[in-house]
C-alpha cells in the first residue's frame, strides 16, 4: 500500500511539474496537438501506478519523452508556417459579412441547431445581427456583431477613458501585503492614513484593494 502511495506522489509531482512546463492554457483552449499529449500523460502515469511490476523510471522517461515531442513541435509550428494548419488546423469562418456559409458549416459538422446554440451563449439573440462567426482551432466561437447592434463604445460616445488597470490586494484577512503595497508605490504610514479616513483600523479589515487609477475598495469585518 505505502509503495503505491509513493509511486503515485511521485507520478503526481511528475506530471505537475510537465503540465506547468506546456503552459497555463484551459483544457477548452488546448490545440489538438496539446489535447493528444494530455491523453497520453494520463495514460502513460496511470500505468506504473496501476501495475506496480512497472518500473516508475519508464513513465519518467515515457512522460519527458512525450514532453519533449510536445515543445519542439510546438517551437516548431511557430517558426514554420506551413506546419500550423497541420499540427493545429485553422479557423472556419461560418457567417462571413452576415452571410452565413451552410457549406463550411457542413465541412466541420455543425449543425445549424448547434450554430443558433452557441450563438445564444454568445449573447446574440437573433442570427441576422451576426457579422462574422468564426469557429476557432480549439473548437471556440468567435461571434461579431454588425455595428448597429453591438453596444456602444466610449468613441461612440465620445467619452475619453480612464485607464484604472487591476486592483491590488494590500490587504486580505487583516494582513498587509508587503509585495502589492511596494508594487503600488505606497508605504506603511500611507495604508495608516487611509485606515484613519475610513475609520477603520487593520484588525478589522477583511479586504483593501487600490487600483491603477487610485480607486479603493475596503470591507470591513462584520
Amino acid at each position: 500500500m505505502l509503495a503505491i502511495f509513493v509511486r503515485l506522489l511521485i507520478i503526481y509531482t511528475v506530471l505537475i511539474g510537465t503540465m506547468r512546463f506546456m503552459g497555463k492554457r484551459q483544457i477548452g483552449e488546448l490545440q489538438v496537438s496539446e489535447l493528444v499529449t494530455t491523453i497520453l500523460l494520463s495514460e502513460l502515469a496511470a500505468q506504473p501506478v496501476i501495475d506496480a511490476t512497472i518500473p516508475l523510471i519508464y513513465a519518467v522517461i515515457s512522460i519527458g519523452t512525450l514532453i519533449s515531442i510536445e515543445v519542439i513541435i510546438s517551437f516548431a509550428v511557430t517558426k514554420i508556417p506551413f506546419l500550423k494548419p497541420i499540427f493545429d488546423g485553422k479557423p472556419s469562418i461560418l457567417i462571413s459579412k452576415g452571410k452565413l456559409d451552410t457549406k463550411e458549416c457542413q465541412r466541420v459538422r455543425i449543425s445549424l441547431e448547434e450554430l443558433l446554440s452557441q450563438l445564444r451563449i454568445a449573447g446574440v439573440a437573433d442570427i441576422a445581427d451576426v457579422d462574422y462567426a468564426i469557429l476557432e482551432q480549439n473548437g471556440q466561437l468567435s461571434v461579431i456583431q454588425k455595428k448597429h447592434c453591438s453596444p456602444p463604445d466610449r468613441d461612440d460616445l465620445k467619452l475619453k477613458p480612464t485607464e484604472s488597470g487591476i486592483a491590488h490586494a494590500l490587504i486580505i484577512d487583516s494582513k498587509i501585503s508587503e509585495y502589492d503595497l511596494k508594487y503600488t508605490g505606497h508605504d506603511h504610514e500611507w495604508l495608516k492614513s487611509r485606515l484613519k479616513h475610513h475609520k477603520t483600523s487593520l484588525s478589522d479589515v477583511v479586504l483593501f484593494t487600490v487600483d491603477d487609477a487610485g480607486k479603493e475598495n475596503l470591507v470591513k469585518r462584520q
